[in-house]
């Protein structure tokens, strides 16, 4: 059985938000290009996944 204080989770969690909010701060800085736009979107996405993944560990564990 895992521990559910495991820094690994906590640490997951913590790059996915910063991931997140990489691409939120892209999206408001440059507002007048498309392609930065839909790349923030994607990072915003991909950061979202990786902290769910991290919250799923815990939950799993």
């Amino acid at each position: 059985m895992v521990n559910a204080n495991n820094p690994a989770h906590i640490r997951t969690i913590i790059i996915g938000l910063f991931i997140t909010l990489f691409g939120v701060f892209i999206k408001q800085i440059i507002q007048h290009s498309v392609i930065v736009d839909i790349a923030g979107w994607v990072i915003t996405f991909l950061g979202s996944f990786v902290s769910i993944a991290g919250v799923f560990k815990i939950l799993k564990g």
